[in-house]
């Protein structure tokens, strides 16, 4: 059995109810089975201490979550380019009627443990037809038996990154190889690892924090009944913050160095060349 993995985990992992594997806890309420609801009334004094998560519930989610990390504005006139980095819940069922199916994707990247994929499944074969396939089975060592998890309350997120960083300097070093977009990545429910991608991607893109916060809290919207907070963030801003900045954190803390960091910009960024002009449009009217 996984020991002491406690309700104090959550959203981050959970338990399944028959199979005792720890996945992200994406939806408590929502994927309570009976047996799970009578594991957490106490029915189970082992299981009673933790989140059950039905699987079968968690399957209808493929494809879901899933938005483009382009249009946001950036430093120095410049936005991050539309239709190049995407993110999403699993993708072991996607709808005939998902935009990903259409999205023109060159990669995909899935950030599911082992386990998951195990349960879940891989991403489908359709999304998979001529497309790169890596699998980054970030938080792998949760689902190992007896393996001692630790985590803060409300710090769940700053140790999806500070304890998988190699893992992380993998998923980067993919996104600054050139002829990868465009490109998707997701986990299972695609808010809590996928978050912290987008999170780094976003601030090392020169997206305001505002903004990044927004994106991780879009979530809700399919996840309601367990809502993530923007102050989950906080320690994450706080880690990036100490090690000097994105630039600093990224080098020294992830791993990379200054060319990868360029090539991400370079491929993810692109002038605000449609207000610029409209600027000078304006600018040749005011002259007449």
């Amino acid at each position: 059995m996984m020991g002491g993995v406690e309700r104090l985990l959550r959203p981050c992992l959970t338990v399944v109810s028959d199979r005792r594997y720890c996945v992200p806890a994406d939806k408590e309420a929502e994927n309570q089975s009976p047996a799970a609801r009578a594991a957490i009334d106490g029915g189970d004094k082992l299981a009673g201490r933790r989140v059950v998560v039905d699987f079968s519930l968690l399957r209808r989610y493929g494809g879901c979550n899933f938005r483009d990390l382009g249009g946001h504005p950036s430093r120095a006139r410049k936005h991050v380019r539309c239709g190049m980095v995407f993110r999403s819940a699993h993708l072991a069922e996607v709808p005939a009627e998902s935009p990903i199916r259409s999205a023109g994707l060159r990669t995909v990247v899935t950030l599911q443990s082992r386990t998951e994929i195990s349960i879940l499944g891989p991403p489908h074969a359709d999304v998979l037809r001529e497309v790169r396939w890596e699998h980054i089975p970030i938080g792998d060592r949760w689902f190992r038996e007896r393996a001692p998890i630790s985590l803060i309350p409300g710090r769940e997120h700053h140790a999806i990154i500070h304890d998988f960083r190699a893992d992380w300097r993998t998923f980067f070093k993919i996104l600054a190889e050139r002829d990868v977009y465009p490109l998707l990545f997701h986990c299972s429910a695609g808010r809590d690892r996928t978050g912290m991608g987008a999170a780094m991607l976003l601030e090392l893109l020169g997206v305001s924090r505002e903004r990044i916060v927004a994106d991780f809290l879009e979530s809700n919207v399919v996840f309601p009944k367990m809502p993530l907070a923007a102050a989950q963030l906080d320690p994450v801003f706080e880690l990036i913050d100490a090690a000097g900045g994105i630039e600093a954190f990224m080098r020294e803390g992830i791993g990379l160095d200054r060319a990868d960091l360029e090539a991400i910009r370079q491929d993810l960024l692109e002038d605000d060349r449609l207000e610029d002009a409209t600027s000078a449009d304006a600018s040749e009217n005011s002259d007449e």
